[in-house]
């Protein structure tokens, strides 16, 4: 039952990699510029590249003292069923730290096999020595935040973490509050 969710999920934790890569710095903005105090003088947008397998990337600018915007790639979303679609994107703490939270999802139809309806990941940043955004693995390696909205394999599935303040209840568990 879980082999087309799980090999999803390893398939996007596999092709999210933040390599470095100039197809992803480029394109047209899709959302944002959103300011965040995540990282000092940043700004995050969502783009559409012109990659086929990696259609939107998040990249962060960061102003310096110069007043010249420096780029770096956080992440990239690939295709999986469908193009990625970002449904929400917030900032929370997550273990005291301040984390950029990304929900992702994808439009997913396998009728053959009885799986459809809407598959969700939930992203989360935070900020590295050098003033980057990095994968936060507790967030990423966290089975209950990825899952699907509909049918898997026949049978009716729902993701309970669709939208930001279902998550930050969901983070506000794990970071040990009341």
């Amino acid at each position: 039952m879980l082999r087309f969710f799980m090999f999803a999920f390893v398939f996007l934790l596999a092709n999210s990699s933040s390599a470095q890569d100039s197809d992803y710095l480029q394109g047209q903005v899709i959302q944002g510029p959103f300011k965040t105090d995540v990282v000092s003088r940043g700004e995050l947008s969502f783009l559409q590249t012109t990659s086929e397998e990696f259609p939107v990337s998040l990249v962060l600018d960061v102003v310096g003292v110069d007043n010249k915007k420096n780029r770096s790639l956080v992440d990239k979303y690939d295709v999986a069923g469908s193009d990625p679609k970002i449904e929400s994107i917030f900032f929370y703490p997550v273990k005291g730290k301040k984390n950029v939270l990304v929900l992702v999802s994808w439009e997913i139809t396998s009728r053959g096999i009885g799986t459809y309806g809407t598959l969700y990941q939930v992203y989360a940043y935070e900020k590295s020595a050098d003033n980057k955004l990095v994968v936060n693995k507790l967030i990423r390696f966290d089975k209950n935040l990825s899952g699907i909205e509909g049918y898997q394999e026949g049978e009716e599935q729902h993701f309970p973490y669709v939208n930001a303040g279902l998550i930050k209840s969901y983070i506000k568990k794990i970071n040990g509050a009341k």
